[in-house]
């Protein structure tokens, strides 16, 4: 039983590298496209505020898997 607690949170994250690639590359290239997308809305339209939220839910979303994935190397 002792053996399940011996690693730091971090290194348990650490164990699932792959997907924490997975996230940081589905959301940098979504935020990406969401990027382009924000200039090409029109500024008050529904559209636009729905982008500028996808903007910075996957700005979050990259910069938290982007950490993790800093941490374990």
């Amino acid at each position: 039983m002792a053996g399940k607690y011996d690693k730091s949170f971090l290194e348990h994250l650490c164990d699932y590298e792959q997907g924490w690639r997975f996230l940081f590359t589905f959301s940098v290239g979504f935020l990406g496209l969401s990027v382009i997308w924000l200039y090409a809305a029109e500024p008050g339209s529904p559209t636009y505020v729905v982008t500028v939220m996808n903007v910075v839910g996957l700005s979050v979303l990259s910069l938290l898997s982007g950490f993790v994935l800093a941490r374990c190397r």
